[in-house]
């Protein structure tokens, strides 16, 4: 073998090794990159789908929160609705007491003989409804003299929009004592609310 082809067949068996371990520090190299990407891709996914955990547990608690709330709107129109039926079955037969001759002429004559003494003036003008202004000849009969007897009472010609019960005032009408059933049911409906809800709920 001549030193020239040994010579070259030396550069080729270096330039081979010298290739050699060029390809496995590749292969190495690209073994370690492909490792890596591995884990940085399983640490994305696994961070992605934490968060995909977590979103899904928002989204879980939103909708849990949301139905619970439609409930209680549900629950609370319920409890109005009936609350309003309480109410209206209430005043419906409070009102009833004004086609009851006997229970209701009484009861207006002493709101008239109340609103009177209230009002504490020498002169008195009395408001009734229209269905009130017929039976002022019974009041007047029935009204004891203490409330009458020491004051000058006048009959409104001009009917007041209330359901019964009735509005004492003074001539000018700056003065008003209002003992309508209307006025008297408003006063006493908080208390109502109050007591028919503790009564029909606990609250």
């Amino acid at each position: 073998m001549s030193e020239a082809t040994k010579f070259t067949q030396d550069i080729l068996t270096n330039a081979k090794a010298k290739a050699d371990s060029i390809i496995l520090e590749a292969e190495a190299e690209t073994q370690r990159a492909s490792d890596e990407a591995k884990i940085a891709i399983q640490r994305e996914a696994d961070a992605i789908a934490r968060a995909g955990r977590s979103d899904a547990e928002a989204i879980k608690r939103r909708e849990i929160s949301e139905a619970r709330h439609r409930s209680k709107l549900r629950q609370q129109r319920e409890k109005d609705r009936i609350m309003q039926e309480v109410l209206d079955e209430t005043k419906k037969r409070t009102f009833e007491i004004v086609r009851d001759d006997s229970r209701y002429i009484p009861l207006l004559t002493r709101l008239v003989e109340s609103g009177i003494n209230e009002l504490g003036t020498e002169l008195a003008l009395i408001h009734l409804n229209g269905t009130d202004l017929k039976r002022v000849a019974i009041l007047e009969r029935n009204m004891t003299s203490s409330a009458s007897g020491r004051v000058k009472v006048e009959w409104s010609k001009e009917p007041i929009d209330a359901l019964g019960g009735v509005i004492v005032s003074s001539r000018d009408g700056r003065i008003r004592i209002v003992n309508t059933l209307d006025q008297k049911f408003n006063a006493v409906e908080p208390k109502l609310l109050i007591e028919a809800r503790k009564s029909l709920f606990g609250e």
